[in-house]
């Protein structure tokens, strides 16, 4: 009895349900736009919630975690350029280089931006794969043909030096030199009326200046070895020995005259801005370390003591608002090197 009972309550409330069921799936074309709306806001809001938790953890420089709130993201909307763009500084962050190029290259497709073409550049030169970055300079020049200067630069790193020197006095016939570009005319295109050897054999009983050490064998050493064998190593060496030994007159013009056999070294321009520094001739340091910075990459503590030269050639010429900006980067760099 007690089974029929419960059969004949079940057959009563199929109907009631089927019915209950058939209600609520037939909504009105407003109700349904409505519908539609409120279920569109909440995934912009949730996609909203992760992408700036992805932002915080990036400022945090919890990178990982960056790209996790992400792929959240990533579920809503998998196409968004802001979040593909995230994607990339975050890999770029933990060096992995491919996943980097990869998501900035899927931004491109939606946002064929100077920003992420500049960005893309930078992982291009932080993979030392300067043909790709040339590449990718000549699509920011499409879109900001004033910039067509930085070509110089890249074309110096990859040792094009003929491209390098048709493309300066090109723009130099138009006027459309920029400061840095100036000073890599002095290294590309050297004014020497005859041709001298890269440094003098000086006797080790010659003084260079008052309160000044006596230049050690070890020096003599190593201009001999360069003379023979023009290898950046050696230069190197010879160099840090001469900045060592407060030799600063000759640290200034080896490190010029190392320029010319090496534009694309970074140290020889700091050496040069330091040295000139040290003689007092601030206005020479200044454009040596402004265009010894473009060819930095990925390396703090080089630029740091790059913004400290900057430092001092700025407090030398009076400038103390630009010094203590410079003073301020530098510090900053040397709590990231920590």
């Amino acid at each position: 009895m007690k089974n029929i009972k419960l059969l004949l309550i079940g057959l009563f409330l199929i109907p009631i349900f089927s019915f209950a069921q058939e209600f609520t799936l037939k909504l009105t074309p407003e109700q349904e736009k409505r519908k539609k709306e409120l279920e569109e806001e909440q995934a912009y809001l949730n996609f909203q919630k992760h992408f700036f938790k992805a932002i915080y953890l990036k400022a945090k420089e919890d990178y990982s975690k960056a790209i996790a709130a992400l792929e959240d993201c990533k579920q809503i909307y998998p196409d968004d350029p802001g979040m593909n763009f995230e994607f990339a500084k975050n890999y770029y962050l933990l060096k992995d280089y491919e996943n980097a190029i990869y998501f900035n290259k899927k931004t491109l497709e939606f946002k064929p931006d100077v920003y992420v073409f500049e960005h893309l550049k930078n992982i291009y030169r932080s993979q030392q794969d300067i043909p790709s970055a040339i590449e990718v300079q000549k699509q920011i020049i499409i879109l900001k043909p004033e910039r067509k200067a930085e070509l110089i630069i890249l074309y110096i790193a990859n040792k094009e030096y003929d491209k390098a020197k048709k493309l300066l006095l090109e723009l130099e016939s138009k006027n459309q030199l920029v400061d840095n570009s100036t000073y890599y005319k002095r290294l590309l295109f050297p004014k020497r009326k005859t041709q001298k050897p890269f440094v003098k054999n000086i006797p080790s009983n010659v003084k260079v200046k008052s309160e000044k050490p006596l230049i050690n064998s070890s020096i003599e050493g190593l201009r001999r070895q360069f003379t023979k064998n023009k290898k950046y190593k050696i230069l190197k060496q010879l160099l840090v020995k001469e900045d060592e030994q407060n030799q600063y007159d000759l640290l200034a013009e080896d490190s010029k005259n190392g320029l010319e056999l090496f534009p694309a070294q970074p140290y020889l321009y700091y050496l040069q801005g330091k040295s000139q520094n040290k003689l007092h001739k601030y206005k020479d340091a200044l454009l040596a370390l402004q265009a010894g910075l473009d060819f930095i990459i990925d390396d703090n503590k080089l630029q740091a003591n790059f913004y400290e030269q900057l430092e001092q050639a700025y407090l030398g010429l009076g400038n103390n608002k630009q010094a203590t900006k410079y003073a301020n980067k530098a510090l900053s760099l040397r709590r990231i090197s920590k």
